[in-house]
């Protein structure tokens, strides 16, 4: 696993260091064009136009406006199998953009005679940042594609199965003319099907799994079972969630599990990706900077009301004012949640699992106020700032919890997909749940919401968050 992740870390800033050289190089073409160009232009000695800004000082900002443009675009989100027919559209847009920001940033307030300059000076940079930074992003998306074609690169794959699905998939990666990039480990057995792939290929079961991965350097599971059983789909995911690798699914299984069929950018071999965020790669990098902004200003702006919460956290009963417990994050990493403390310090530490009720007698003065109207989440906004949580998602359970939810509710490892939220569309309809019933309700609600996650759908919880936390029904 962590082969992998260097692997693709390697690959992002190959792309990251292209852009940079393309930035600047195409910042210089642009200034030479201007000076050879336009800036010749003399009407009795005088220089019609004339730049205000100072070159060799924007060699360090233009390429920093550049990689924050994007990054911004998410082109950094996707390391490997890129589609070059994506990349070229996703290149011409952030390039438009940008040249449109740089142009009102830089160019706008220049002295000119005529108009004429102005448009040409955009058409002019528009094209040469495009072609260039294009160009050298094509030619490393090539090379890449050329290697993984041609099986000098590949990820390291286990095939979860050993009945026909299995077979079938197994012979079709190997017989592509094209490799589409899974270099084949072997196969788990599940000991429930038939077995008629190769007995010296199957490396274990599903209860070693564990050790398997860590020890072949696994990238990618691919499951192919012959069961359509949902259940037994999910039991499957349930166990693979948290070994942080891609997981993949032949098409007619992966509709049980979300009802549509999405395919994943592979070259050969049409499998998807059950834990891939649907949001667009765009929109999952606009929702980070937008977590990053509104958390530092809610943290400033708050800044008063959080001291004033601690001294009375403080003063209310003994005990830390922060209150830290473990909770299931992204792709079933473990974190700790900060809260105020709305609660008598436990003599057993937080090893009770008992969820709050109306009225608990655990519950403090204070911290009835604080829970009525959210006041005790406001100190997660730092753990949105790590990158633990989101503004907006499901709300992060205990894993014990998250044991019990998954023996009624399988399906629970879809919500493990997105970073969890200080709020939720299940939040706002439901509050704080109070019994393991309400998290499966919560969960179906917060499974609709990743079928349809937007910035716009965002925006929305917010809002209705905002009047849920003014209308003090926060219970």
């Amino acid at each position: 696993m962590l082969k992998s992740f260097d692997k693709k870390k390697k690959q992002t800033a190959k792309y990251i260091i292209l852009d940079l050289l393309a930035s600047l190089l195409a910042w210089s073409l642009f200034f030479i064009f201007r000076r050879i160009e336009i800036e010749s232009t003399f009407v009795q000695n005088i220089q019609l136009f004339s730049p205000i800004y100072n070159f060799w000082k924007l060699l360090v900002g233009v390429p920093v406006f550049w990689f924050f443009m994007f990054w911004l675009s998410g082109y950094y989100n996707k390391a490997f199998h890129k589609s070059r027919v994506s990349e070229f559209f996703q290149t011409l847009t952030s390039v438009f953009f940008g040249s449109i920001l740089l142009f009102f940033i830089l160019l706008i307030n220049d002295p000119v005679v005529s108009y004429k300059y102005y448009y040409l000076s955009f058409i002019v940079l528009f094209a040469i940042y495009f072609i260039v930074v294009y160009t050298l992003r094509y030619t490393l998306t090539r090379i890449t594609t050329h290697k993984i074609h041609n099986r000098t690169w590949g990820f390291k794959t286990l095939i979860i199965g050993t009945g026909n699905n299995a077979k079938k998939i197994y012979d079709q990666i190997i017989s592509e003319k094209q490799s589409s990039g899974f270099m084949i480990c072997g196969f788990i057995s599940d000991d429930k099907y038939n077995t008629i792939v190769n007995k010296q290929m199957i490396l274990g079961g599903l209860p070693d799994l564990n050790r398997i991965i860590k020890e072949k350097n696994i990238e990618n599971i691919i499951v192919a079972i012959d069961n359509d059983d949902k259940n037994e789909l999910f039991r499957i995911v349930n166990q693979l969630y948290h070994f942080n690798v891609e997981i993949s699914f032949i098409p007619q299984l992966y509709d049980y599990l979300v009802g549509g069929i999405r395919l994943s950018i592979i070259y050969g071999t049409p499998l998807v990706n059950i834990l891939e965020n649907k949001m667009p790669a765009w929109q999952q990098n606009t929702k980070r900077l937008f977590d990053i902004v509104i958390s530092v200003l809610g943290l400033i702006l708050t800044s008063p009301l959080l001291l004033y919460l601690a001294i009375r956290v403080k003063l209310s009963s003994k005990g830390k004012v922060f209150f830290r417990q473990e909770r299931i994050g992204l792709q079933g990493v473990p974190f700790q949640i900060i809260k105020f403390r709305t609660m008598y310090e436990s003599k057993n530490n937080g090893k009770e699992h008992r969820l709050t009720e109306i009225d608990d007698e655990r519950v403090t003065p204070i911290g009835k106020i604080m829970r009525k109207y959210r006041l005790d989440e406001l100190p997660q906004l730092c753990n949105v700032l790590k990158g633990e949580m989101s503004l907006v998602g499901p709300r992060p359970e205990q894993k014990y919890y998250v044991d019990k939810i998954v023996e009624i509710a399988p399906y629970y490892s879809l919500v493990l997909k997105v970073k969890p939220g200080i709020t939720s569309w299940g939040m706002v309809k439901y509050g704080y749940a109070n019994t393991v019933d309400k998290m499966i309700e919560r969960l179906n609600y917060d499974i609709i919401y990743m079928e349809n996650v937007s910035i716009l759908l965002d925006i929305k919880i917010i809002i209705y968050t905002v009047k849920t936390i003014f209308s003090g029904e926060g219970i």
